[in-house]
């Protein structure tokens, strides 16, 4: 094992999708799709492989989601999110939408559409439930056992969660949860010792981890993921002072219609002397 101070992880999205997208590795993925899935998987074709020799230095702000077809008829995404970005079921929504639109080709029809099922592998925590995996489903509002849309599910893991449910390793679900989250070195360890693939990916990642060009990879993708976020927080902060300050201005017109003096508005809604003159004036 490695002790560096910075230690690139299994989680980490390009890592990931270098190890799990590599050709040779399809046996890796499909063990880690069928204890994820449940389900059994006779043939699995990793979508538009993805070299760290071939990657543009642009994809540092694109996706690196790792995309296979199973059993011919479902589409897997694998998405790995180490940061908390703020929208994620947005961001789960939207990509369904992009998938599902581009997987029809001309002349086929909606029969023709394969299930899709996004994999969302969290470093952070997104729900106050107690089960670290959730598998969900569309279902009836009344009749909740009803089941709507059968042909798209979303499948959240969360890391935090993980670490603190699993003490002993028990299932091949668990033995790859604790190699890609590479917290607890114990449980890699017996993950490694338990399971040959786990063993071919432990040899894979070390590989990875000594090469500079992901390092640097890996340094451009972490930041362009801190600068997602905080234009996101920025964005949402001005939307929110922006909304804030229409409702004052609605509130300040509605007291002048009822000839409320000047000074209680300005009391009650806080707006300055500017803001006001504008309100009075009619030219808000």
């Amino acid at each position: 094992m490695k002790n560096e101070t910075k230690e690139l992880k299994p989680k980490n999205d390009v890592i990931f999708k270098n190890l799990f997208s590599k050709a040779g590795n399809e046996d890796m993925l499909r063990e880690l799709l069928e204890a994820i899935l449940n389900i059994k998987i006779t043939e699995i074709e990793v979508q538009k492989e993805v070299e760290l020799s071939k990657m543009h230095i642009n994809e540092k702000y694109g996706r690196l989601d790792l995309k296979a077809i199973v059993n011919k008829n479902t589409i897997v995404i694998i998405e790995m999110q180490m940061k908390d970005t703020c929208n994620m079921e947005k961001r789960a929504m939207y990509y369904v939408s992009k998938v599902i639109g581009s997987s029809l080709n001309t002349g086929e029809t909606y029969e023709q559409i394969k299930d899709i099922y996004i994999i969302s592998i969290l470093n952070y925590e997104i729900t106050n439930l107690k089960e670290y995996f959730l598998d969900t489903v569309t279902v009836e509002n009344k009749y909740r056992k009803y089941e709507i849309i059968k042909g798209i599910k979303y499948y959240f893991i969360e890391l935090p969660k993980f670490r603190k449910c699993v003490n002993e390793i028990k299932t091949k679900f668990e033995q790859w949860l604790a190699f890609i989250d590479y917290e607890d070195k114990e449980m890699v360890e017996m993950s490694i010792t338990k399971n040959k693939l786990v063993e071919k990916a432990q040899k894979e990642y070390e590989y990875l981890t000594g090469d500079a060009a992901t390092m640097r990879l890996q340094e451009l993708r972490e930041k362009a993921i801190l600068d997602e976020r905080s234009a996101y927080l920025t964005g949402k902060k001005r939307g929110e002072q922006n909304g804030e300050r229409k409702g004052k201005i609605e509130t300040a017109i509605a007291m002048m219609k009822n000839n409320i003096n000047r000074e209680i508005i300005a009391k009650c809604t806080g707006l300055n002397e500017k803001e006001l003159d504008k309100v009075f004036s009619q030219k808000v």
